[in-house]
């Protein structure tokens, strides 16, 4: 192994696959040495760490092999923690969820990264409970100028149909990966099983387009309610798009900017204060409703409809229905301040 005197073997799995230790910071890791591969892959998950996706330490391309160095993920795999007798359908698709989450993650990428080989034995359930999406050799970046795949790979009996060169995979050949586990693991759930059987349609026009839609269809059908996503990196930030950086770039200052120079007149300094602060905080849901920000609006009726037009006329409906309860509110509040400077002869 290069790098000898960084890294000590600790076990030795396969001729591809090693555990080692790092001398200096006394970390262990995965070392992987590939030969089918996209670097592409392996390059952006390396610039943009996520906790769905193990941390990449390092890589280093030679004489037709990727060597990887990666976070060693613990915990328990999928094929364990789904046939856990003691664990219910919610705890189920609560993983299940955040599964979607990480896709989500990689699909966002500005050339979507499709994984090409998720199973049971490649999702990790972390002790503290979130998912990882390990083992990305059969990962792949979408590119739309292909017709089909130039390398068949994945796992046989569970790869979508496409992935044997009928046509190029996409986010639907992950969500088919999906469909199959859902199907393996609620067996006596037919609402899910139904929702199962259309993300592993054969025709991937037939699925699910998106992660997004077999996540509203999870939350809208079940009823379960999505955990509440970090807040950090916010909208404009999180999938790195070339356009939308530019525009929260701009955006955020913008509205900062917008609520300190703003003035009323014949108003007291209490009464500013709060118009500041309500018109922050309703810009901040506006970007919540039609962003997704922090996952709490996800569960209201069509905002993440499979139709676009519908799904953007109900985020601007309850855009407007923000507006109009927050200004009760901000009138209410005022009110109340004016009454008291009134009493007080403030």
């Amino acid at each position: 192994m290069n790098d000898a005197h960084i890294y000590e073997e600790l076990y030795h799995f396969d001729d591809k696959h090693f555990l080692v230790l790092n001398r200096i910071s006394g970390d262990v890791f995965m070392c992987k040495i590939l030969t089918h591969y996209d670097p592409e892959v392996y390059r952006y998950l390396a610039d943009n760490p996520d906790r769905h996706v193990p941390r990449i330490e390092s890589v280093s391309e030679e004489n037709g092999t990727l060597r990887v160095i990666e976070e060693y993920v613990r915990g328990s795999t999928f094929e364990t923690v789904m046939i856990d007798p003691a664990l219910s359908d919610r705890d189920k698709l609560s993983y299940f969820v955040d599964l979607c989450e990480g896709l989500k993650f990689l699909h966002s990428a500005p050339r979507p990264i499709i994984h090409r080989d998720l199973k049971p034995s490649n999702i990790m359930v972390c002790d503290d409970g979130h998912v990882v999406i390990i083992d990305y050799d059969a990962a792949k970046t979408f590119k739309p100028q292909q017709s089909q795949d130039t390398t068949c790979l994945g796992t046989e009996g569970r790869a979508a149909p496409e992935q044997y060169g009928f046509m190029q995979s996409d986010a639907r050949t992950d969500i088919y990966a999906v469909g199959r586990m859902l199907n393996d693991a609620f067996p006596d759930n037919t609402r899910i099983r139904k929702i199962a059987a259309k993300a592993m349609s054969f025709d991937p026009a037939d699925r699910y387009d998106s992660v997004d839609t077999l996540l509203n269809a999870l939350t809208r059908k079940i009823g379960y309610k999505a955990k509440l996503k970090p807040l950090f990196p916010p909208p404009g930030f999180r999938s790195r798009t070339w356009w939308k950086m530019p525009l929260a770039i701009m955006g955020y200052p913008f509205l900062i900017y917008i609520a300190v120079s703003m003035t009323i007149e014949n108003g007291s300094q209490a009464e500013l204060i709060i118009s500041k602060i309500f018109l922050v905080l309703y810009a901040l849901t506006v970007i919540d409703i039609c962003c997704s920000w922090t996952g709490i609006y996800d569960v209201f009726p069509f905002i993440n409809d499979d139709r676009w037009y519908l799904r953007w006329f109900f985020r601007i409906v309850y855009s407007f229905a923000a507006l109009i309860v927050m200004t009760v509110v901000f009138l209410f509040t005022t009110g109340i301040v004016r009454h008291l400077y009134s009493l007080f002869g403030l």
